[in-house]
């Protein structure tokens, strides 16, 4: 299986987190150097504001020890921030791909159902693959956790509504106005919140103006969030002409009141107008309401919105939680299936050599008249010979794998009896074998037939 091993929001600072980051330029060597690890076969890096985690396999794939696979990224990821190690985390095995599916259907994020994680992910993947990091255990596991996200995503509503200040005003807005294209936004006063609300409004189309008390600073922030400045003597004409107004200023009383909406409202001749009140004491007096077509939310009323949602997510988070666990069962399933893969290879090639080296000295011998097309036609048909023979063998093995704890033998069991009477752990010369029993030795005086009857071994059930 896999190993993570990495840091998060959960078990570190983000003074702790920035230790940790890595360009994307240096992120190839980073990995090709690890894979050089002799206990390492594949690494991918997955990395956020958030998370940096390693995500790794093996070099002999299901039979390596996951622990120094471990243990080697460990030494990787510290040695590029040695303070980092008391933060790091180590999944391993089942638990590491239920960690994997969880993260990448964003049920570890900081914000439950955010859908940016996914795209990391196969961002992630996508370098790995690009980088030549990734073989046969992640190609199948990433394609996996990708698939289970995915599900989560079609199948419930974890990632439905805003979850930020921001994002549910711009929702909020597009509720009223519909398509932003064409509209006119007006921000008073400045702030981190107001800024981030105005560059999402920039985005979903509308044109800004920034009215602040000191012209020079409205004119940065203007800048700043893609919009022109007007001075504070502006603020009456600039809510007449604006249909959405952002407020953000540190004034001890309401910069905008009734009488001045009330004019406003005259002059738009009853358009509508949305004020998003961002400021503690509040800046928009709430008498406005009273007006028709004057909506107004004030930072409580917008924090009300992004409660109801994180508490609708975390409903949610129930059904997703179910489809990431069914969908780490059925890559167990498939992960215990391969181990009975080492023992069907052997045996397979202990039987194609075994038959090659027949045909190979008939050939030789009698069969030597048989043309290139006769030949290429019996080595077809001991192929297909060969498939037919461990069909059901095939079978069997990967059902000991699945069917772990029954009353049948297990995979070990039959794995080792395989390997007793086909010898898979010896170099054996197909071409120096015995092609008969003629040869075998017989005790004096007696026959193969009155050779007493071999002893029946029974093997033993788990």
């Amino acid at each position: 299986m896999i190993v993570v091993v990495g840091l998060s929001h959960r078990t570190a600072p983000i003074a702790v987190r920035e230790k940790l980051v890595l360009s994307a330029e240096g992120l190839p060597d980073f990995l090709r150097e690890l894979v050089q690890h002799p206990q390492v076969g594949e690494a991918l890096l997955v990395s956020t504001c958030n998370r940096v985690e390693l995500v790794a396999a093996g070099r002999a794939g299901f039979e390596s020890d996951l622990t120094q696979v471990a243990q080697a990224c460990i030494e990787a990821l510290s040695k590029r921030a040695p303070d980092i190690s008391p933060h790091l985390y180590t999944h391993v095995g089942a638990g590491a791909v239920r960690h994997l599916f969880r993260v990448a259907a964003s049920l570890d994020s900081m914000v439950l159902g955010e859908p940016q994680i996914l795209g990391q992910v196969k961002d992630a993947y996508e370098v790995a693959r690009a980088t030549g990091t990734v073989g046969p255990v992640l190609h199948r596991t990433l394609p996996r956790a990708i698939r289970a996200a995915k599900r989560v995503r079609t199948e419930t509503a974890i990632g439905s509504g805003q979850v930020s200040v921001p994002s549910v005003a711009v929702d909020l807005t597009r509720q009223i106005f519909g398509d932003l294209a064409g509209h006119v936004a007006v921000l008073v006063g400045s702030g981190e919140m107001a800024e981030s609300v105005a560059r999402l409004l920039k985005v979903a189309g509308a044109s800004i103006i920034v009215v602040g008390r000191t012209l020079a600073k409205a004119e940065a922030l203007a800048s700043a969030v893609g919009g022109t400045a007007r001075p504070w003597s502006a603020l009456a004409d600039s809510i007449t002409v604006a249909d959405v107004i952002v407020t953000s200023t540190s004034a001890p009383h309401h910069v905008v009141d009734f009488e001045m909406v009330s004019a406003a409202r005259k002059a738009r001749k009853g358009r509508n107008q949305f004020f998003i009140d961002l400021a503690v004491p509040r800046d928009v007096e709430p008498r406005i309401e009273e007006l028709d077509g004057e909506f107004l939310y004030n930072i409580d009323d917008l924090s009300k919105v992004v409660s109801e949602t994180l508490s609708s997510r975390s409903r949610e988070a129930t059904a997703a939680e179910a489809i990431v666990r069914l969908e780490a069962e059925g890559y167990d399933r498939w992960a215990d299936a391969e181990q009975a893969t080492p023992t069907i290879v052997a045996l397979r090639a202990r039987l194609s050599a075994a038959l090659e080296a027949e045909l190979s000295r008939s050939l030789r011998g009698r069969l030597k008249h048989l043309s290139v097309e006769d030949r290429s036609a019996l080595s077809k048909m001991l192929e297909s010979s060969v498939n037919r023979l461990l069909h059901q063998p095939t079978i069997r093995l990967r059902q000991a794998a699945l069917e772990r704890g029954s009353e049948l033998l297990s995979l070990e069991q039959l794995s080792a009896a395989i390997n007793e009477l086909f010898a898979l752990d010896t170099d054996q010369d197909a071409e120096s074998s015995p092609d008969n029993t003629a040869d075998l030795p017989e005790a004096e005086g007696s026959s193969a037939s009155s050779l007493p009857p071999r002893p029946r071994v029974v093997a033993s059930r788990r």
